[in-house]
């Protein structure tokens, strides 16, 4: 999909939502885009696969799991979490999907090729909106946000503004909300495109419920044709991230990221795509098929991460939701409270039927990653 600039300007937009790793740049956003929406017809589309991973979700008593299965979009194939749904968009430069739980918001993959533009300074929007004030063509992506400096990490932080843009919203449906993100950790990682690339980890809101996610994001100034660099102007370039709920991450990283890791599109397509695109779009589909080293790239980087993130990540995502946790340092048993329940128990011990519990310990990884029971256990 692509957009003129007025006179002299030259830039592809592209928003794509996806589960791929190496598909750098596949495309910009389509602001004429070439809108499809699928839903996983488990009848229909979907067949178990016989090596799925371990299924969604977390009772009171069993580890939070998923199981894959084959799901085909026609030129494309991948494994994707049993009853989770599948929303594709555009073609060729603009293909893009995200995959989601309906029944939980928190657990999604995505995929954005290359994001953008956005703006690097208020000054580059205030004469945008000059020139369309002295009678410029309309400039499409005038209503994104400003995103400055231009890193992974500012970027990330900014996709609810982006998102919730009309020229986003036209391309395509069931988006990602990414709201309030607050970024725990960030290391950088290596990317096929030029830019500033960071393995991120980060916990955020998505429809109200607090979430964990990991996030692969490249930052870059596009170059126009002429080798100069383009006037206040910007790209999150091969976007990739997997979330899940509060406790869930720890468990769901690998199946999440097994499913990524699957994407398969089909050499046809991919070659009849690949001649109107330039030269690193061109090598990005190539690679279309190879997925594994990105995502090997994510894998790696998760399990190297510092396992104290994964507490820093529980303790922010209690935050945002107002809620704490307690354990019976007897079962090893976490519990699921209010914020400020401890305090009241503490001093009322003798009016519950389990008077022993205890708060986590600030540095117990095993307590912090542990699902966590109903409270209603506790009286």
């Amino acid at each position: 999909m692509r957009i003129e600039l007025p006179k002299g300007k030259k830039l592809v937009i592209t928003i794509v939502v996806a589960v791929v790793a190496i598909l750098v740049g596949l495309g910009a956003i389509g602001y004429y885009g070439d809108k499809k929406t699928l839903v996983a017809d488990n009848a229909k589309n979907s067949a178990p696969s016989s090596s799925s991973s371990p299924t969604a979700t977390t009772t009171s008593t069993a580890l939070p799991t998923l199981k894959l299965e084959d799901y085909s979009g026609g030129f494309f194939t991948i494994k994707k979490p049993v009853d989770w749904t599948v929303t594709v968009g555009g073609s060729c430069s603009t293909f893009s999907f995200v995959i989601h739980n309906p029944s939980n918001p928190a657990q999604m993959i995505m995929y954005f090729g290359e994001v953008g533009p956005v703006y690097l300074s208020e000054k580059q929007r205030m004469l945008d909106k000059s020139y369309m004030d002295m009678g410029g063509y309309k400039i499409a992506w005038y209503d994104m946000p400003v995103v400055s400096p231009l890193t992974p990490e500012n970027f990330l932080k900014t996709m609810s503004t982006i998102t919730s843009t009309p020229l986003v919203q036209q391309f395509m449906t069931n988006l990602p909300q990414l709201k309030d993100v607050d970024v725990i950790s960030s290391t950088t990682a290596i990317s096929p495109v030029s830019g500033t690339t960071k393995l991120m980890r980060a916990v955020f809101i998505e429809k109200g419920i607090p979430a964990n996610g990991l996030f692969f994001l490249t930052t870059t100034v596009v170059l126009p044709e002429t080798g100069m660099a383009s006037s206040g102007i910007g790209y999150g370039m091969t976007f990739i991230g997997i979330s899940s709920g509060r406790a869930e991450f720890t468990y769901l990283e690998k199946p999440l990221n097994d499913s990524l890791k699957s994407l398969d599109i089909s050499q046809d397509y991919v070659s009849k795509c690949i001649g109107a695109q330039n030269a690193q779009t061109q090598n990005a589909l190539k690679t279309s098929k190879t997925l594994s080293e990105t995502s090997d790239i994510i894998t790696q980087g998760y399990d190297n991460r510092n396992k104290s993130d994964d507490i820093i990540s529980e303790k922010r995502s209690d935050v945002m939701l107002g809620r704490d946790r307690v354990y019976d340092p007897d079962t090893g048993n976490v519990y699921d409270v209010k914020n400020g329940w401890y305090d009241s128990y503490n001093i009322n011990r003798q009016e519950f039927k389990m008077n022993n519990l205890e708060q986590l310990p600030q540095s117990d990884w095993n307590l912090w990653t542990s699902p966590t029971k109903d409270a209603k256990e506790i009286d």
